[in-house]
């Protein structure tokens, strides 16, 4: 028979705490997982209800949103400015205020000590947000000054259109130095010698373009941005592109632009051009900026403008490297007689020293293009002529000669134009 082993009052102890142990156990467990479920329910009521009021507040007249906050409207000078007496002034600004308002503007200029010395309106219906420029004269001797750009909202108080809010603020502004630098002396060639040359050139027949930076370093053109095969002009862009690799070349590379230049050589301009290629040019024209350069697959036809080449000859120097800057001087002054027709045939009789290169392709020379830098004395300035679709190589050589001749004073009378060559 079996008998269940008795247990003894210890035993019976420690079974019972065992229990008490495990029902606290599960009570805690219990109170954990009521608490977590509450938190959960809270937070979606608390995401309900914000939805809620998030919906509210989007329903609401745009009368009753939240203003945004306020943007104060602000005109800035956008830079420095420098500009000779005389002369009118370039200044640049711009409004910074919401999109669609448009501003009246005024330029007032002060001393540095905060004196008020010239105020002039430059805009009634300025742009927001957009870069504007105007050209102001000042009329103010040569000395450092401040200027700002004072900006209001166009036709404020008087419902005029494209006004901003009638309460808008009058744009805050800011301040850039202007500095006013001695008069320019007279430039040359003139005004009137230039409109004349330029009056004449249209009047030839053919394709005629040419353009003149004066001795105060501006442009002036006509057809100036029309580009024309380069031919032979182009080899002054590869004596740079060579002289920028080696300023000092060896003997044979120098007897190579030796050639290349003063007897425009093409068997040497291909040489040179095999050792800078189309980079080496597309690089100096770059440099030069010029804005109208066409690069050929070769050196011949690439396409360039009077302008261009004008601007060019003008700082033709400071293309070179130091070192390289006498050569240069020596190969485009030194160009063989039999090619100086055209602009130095003009300047050279006129006490000028021509610095140039040319170009002519096609039959009889339909293409003659030219440019060149002159000095006399302190004077420099540069100019070029370029012709296509001449009846014939003389007519050609009559149009690059009198053009330069009317810029120098010269009447192109058929007596002028007789001689070729430069003599």
């Amino acid at each position: 028979m079996n008998h269940e082993p008795s247990r003894s009052p210890r035993t019976i102890y420690r079974s019972e705490r065992g229990s008490r142990a495990r029902r606290r156990r599960r009570r805690m467990l219990t109170a954990a997982a009521v608490a977590l479920f509450l938190m959960v329910i809270a937070a979606v009521a608390a995401a309900v209800l914000l939805h809620d009021g998030e919906s509210q507040a989007g329903s609401r007249p745009a009368s009753q949103a939240s203003p945004a906050p306020a943007v104060t409207p602000r005109a800035l000078a956008l830079g420095n400015v420098y500009v000779h007496a005389g002369e009118r002034a370039r200044v640049a600004y711009r409004i910074e205020a919401p999109l669609g308002t448009t501003w009246t503007v005024t330029l007032v200029v002060s001393s540095r000590g905060g004196e008020q010395l010239r105020s002039r309106r430059v805009a009634t219906r300025a742009p927001a947000a957009e870069r504007q420029t105007c050209l102001v004269p000042l009329r103010l001797p040569p000395g450092r000054y401040r200027y700002a750009l004072q900006a209001s909202p166009a036709g404020a108080g008087t419902g005029g259109a494209g006004a901003g809010p009638a309460a808008a603020p009058t744009a805050v502004a800011s301040t850039a130095a202007l500095h006013v630098l001695a008069p320019l002396p007279p430039a040359f060639p003139g005004r009137k010698a230039i409109d004349a040359a330029f009056a004449w050139a249209a009047e030839r027949s053919g394709d005629v373009a040419a353009a003149v930076v004066d001795t105060n370093g501006a442009l002036s053109g006509y057809r100036e941005h029309r580009a024309f095969q380069a031919a032979s002009l182009a080899k002054a862009i590869l004596l740079v592109a060579s002289l920028r690799r080696d300023p000092t070349p060896d003997p044979s590379t120098e007897a190579t632009l030796t050639k290349m230049i003063e007897q425009s050589d093409n068997g040497s301009a291909d040489t040179i051009f095999s050792r800078v290629g189309a980079k080496g040019m597309r690089a100096v024209a770059k440099l030069a900026g010029m804005q109208d350069y066409e690069q050929g697959a070769g050196w011949i036809d690439t396409r360039v403008s009077a302008a261009d080449e004008a601007r060019f000859f003008s700082d033709y120097e400071s293309y070179v490297p130091k070192a390289g800057r006498s050569l240069a001087r020596r190969l485009l002054a030194g160009i063989i007689p039999i090619q100086r027709w055209g602009i130095p045939a003009a300047a050279g009789p006129a006490g000028w020293k021509t610095y140039f290169k040319g170009g002519w392709l096609g039959l009889d020379n339909r293409l003659m293009v030219q440019a060149a830098w002159l000095e006399k004395g302190k004077k420099r300035w540069a100019l070029a002529v370029m012709t296509d679709d001449n009846p014939d190589r003389s007519y050609g050589w009559d149009t690059q000669k009198g053009i330069t001749g009317l810029l120098l004073g010269e009447e192109p009378t058929q007596a002028y134009l007789a001689p070729v060559l430069e003599g």
